[in-house]
């Protein structure tokens, strides 16, 4: 991975993107205990307290991140990890569902108006509204790739403040931006799609067999989620001196 020149840093130093994923790679299996027992609360989500249970795990690998603890946190304190679940939940659900309305009321209903063609003026009528009812699902695949982009700041700055409503500060939240780096953290954010898309590609071949029914919720994404959770809390600490401060064994 190339290093990109951020001039927002305060030294103007380059800030190695590459090596942010290759840490996080590195720390979800330097503890390959710890995965599993993610998996297994991740497998026995539907019961609904675990699924709480799983983002307030992975918000306590993000905190414990940004506050330089360089090993995956221990599952413990249940109580607290099952409440920053529930602020995690709230906060993924405030931020998603204006996306989500707009393109399900756009796909459902795009098709509605075209079925009474009878007649010039149904047809005009139509054809209208489903420019504008498609026009909604476009606005909301906006919203959702602008939401996808922000998120991990924002649930970063909710952790490192430690209060609900630094997740909605967007004046912090895009400043922060700012700060790593447009550039770096487009770069970051395409990278996580891709290893997205990769991590999908691979769970959707396993799938197709008995075993991967078990291995992809037990070992695949319970260890994207920490990749994620880790490199998040990385890109969000990017300037060079926070990074190494943080961070002392991280090589650079």
């Amino acid at each position: 991975m190339s290093r990109v020149k951020n001039t927002q840093k305060n030294n103007g130093e380059t800030m190695d993107v590459g090596e942010i994923s290759s840490n996080a790679l590195k720390y979800s299996l330097s503890n390959f205990k710890k995965v599993l027992i993610l998996g297994i609360l991740t497998i026995t989500s539907f019961l609904i307290i675990p699924g709480f249970l799983v983002l307030g795990y992975l918000f306590k690998i993000l905190k414990e991140s940004l506050n330089g603890f360089d090993n995956l946190p221990e599952f413990n304190e249940w109580s607290k990890m099952f409440i920053d679940g529930l602020k995690v939940f709230f906060v993924i659900l405030v931020y998603s569902i204006i996306p989500a309305a707009l393109i399900g009321v756009g796909m459902r209903n795009s098709i509605l108006p075209l079925i009474n063609t009878q007649g010039t003026g149904p047809l005009i009528q139509s054809t209208l509204s489903f420019g504008i009812l498609s026009g909604l699902t476009i606005i909301g695949i906006l919203l959702g790739i602008l939401v996808s982009f922000v998120i991990a700041v924002a649930l970063a700055n909710m952790a490192c403040q430690n209060k609900l409503d630094a997740a909605f500060r967007f004046g912090e939240i895009f400043k922060r931006i700012g700060k790593i780096g447009w550039v770096d953290y487009i770069i970051w954010y395409i990278v996580m799609i891709l290893v997205a898309i990769i991590v999908y590609s691979i769970s959707s071949t396993l799938i197709l067999i008995f075993i991967g029914i078990i291995l992809v919720p037990l070992i695949i994404t319970p260890y994207f989620a920490m990749f994620y959770a880790r490199s998040a809390a990385l890109i969000y600490t990017s300037t060079e001196s926070e990074v190494w401060q943080r961070h002392p064994h991280i090589k650079h």
